[in-house]
């Protein structure tokens, strides 16, 4: 095998998407190109067009000249029918080019409608492996297709090691918010952060979190982590968190950061879950919380399973291809 093709939501400026295809690529053996679906051109392996029509005749090409097709972070969620069809649809363009598609570390879902639903098992149907990174992603699937091979996996983003570190002011607070259509969820996440006495710091996962730092009282200062390790160090300089977005949250948990989560889709939940967390009504904590080590121990148990399975794969011994 000397190309695989990566598809997800790559070079769109998340920070977390990019963090996932960075732990994904230093896990390729070097003699494997990645062909990466990117927004932007990437310093991986090779970048095709991600969008657009005018992306397909790019993608069956690597798809033909690839025997296995990688999907992973978020993928297969009907916030919007593209967040569907893209995947979907390309899913199932790989099998039909003869490019096994697989899901590492995937999340899927929510799917609210029965024409998603229906659209979503057909593509599942040609995944011949699946590693999802949360149980609400895994009982889905198995909703879907009860006898798929389909396990329950992490977060790419688990590569990474954090060192949990002494937080240096108790007195600031990490803050990351992000745009959502349940406006009186990112309401009642601002008024708690307005009612924080003391300094207030904006981090951002993408860019457009920006300028709803502008809604919070005395902030003394917004930053733009480029990825997840750089995040986790800026989130340890504070004594506490409150963060919206998914690999935002995992960063402050992982740092052993009092954090405070504002759940505003089931991903979010599941990691709330998971380190033994308390929403309230809202969704959001009740209180700022450590997950306990056996949110680190399982987490990086699943990480170390998930990889093997991927680098078996890569090296052609399962098979599937």
């Amino acid at each position: 095998m000397k190309n695989i093709l990566l598809t997800g939501f790559f070079g769109e400026g998340n920070m977390g998407d990019e963090s996932i295809l960075k732990a994904i690529c230093e896990n390729l053996p070097n003699d494997i190109t990645p062909i990466i679906t990117s927004g932007s051109k990437q310093e991986f392996g090779l970048s095709i067009c991600r969008r657009g029509i005018f992306s397909w005749p790019s993608f069956i090409k690597a798809a033909y000249n690839s025997p296995l097709t990688v999907f992973a972070g978020g993928i297969l969620q009907d916030w919007s029918w593209e967040g569907v069809t893209f995947f979907a649809y390309r899913i199932i363009a790989a099998a039909k080019m003869g490019s096994t598609p697989v899901l590492f570390g995937a999340g899927i879902g929510p799917l609210r409608s029965e024409k998603s639903r229906k659209l979503v098992k057909k593509a599942l149907s040609f995944v011949k492996i699946a590693y999802v990174r949360d149980k609400t992603s895994y009982d889905l699937y198995k909703s879907l297709l009860p006898n798929a091979k389909v396990k329950l996996g992490t977060d790419w983003t688990w590569h990474f090691p954090i060192d949990k570190q002494n937080n240096l002011d108790s007195n600031s607070l990490a803050i990351n918010l992000r745009a959502w259509k349940d406006s009186s969820l990112l309401n009642n996440a601002i008024k708690e952060i307005n009612d924080f006495n003391g300094i207030k710091v904006g981090l951002a996962a993408r860019k457009s979190d920006i300028k709803l730092f502008k809604n919070i009282n005395n902030i003394s200062e917004t930053l733009c982590p480029s990825s997840f390790i750089d995040f986790s160090k800026y989130s340890d300089k504070h004594g506490y968190g409150i963060a919206m977005r998914y690999h935002a949250a995992l960063a402050m948990l992982r740092t052993g950061l009092k954090t405070k989560l504002i759940c505003y889709d089931d991903k979010v939940k599941d990691l709330a879950q998971q380190a033994e967390i308390i929403l309230d009504k809202n969704g959001i904590s009740l209180d700022f919380n450590t997950p306990p080590c056996s949110f680190f121990t399982k987490n990086e148990e699943l990480f170390e399973e998930m990889k093997k399975s991927f680098i078996e794969v890569i090296n052609q011994k399962y098979d599937i291809i």
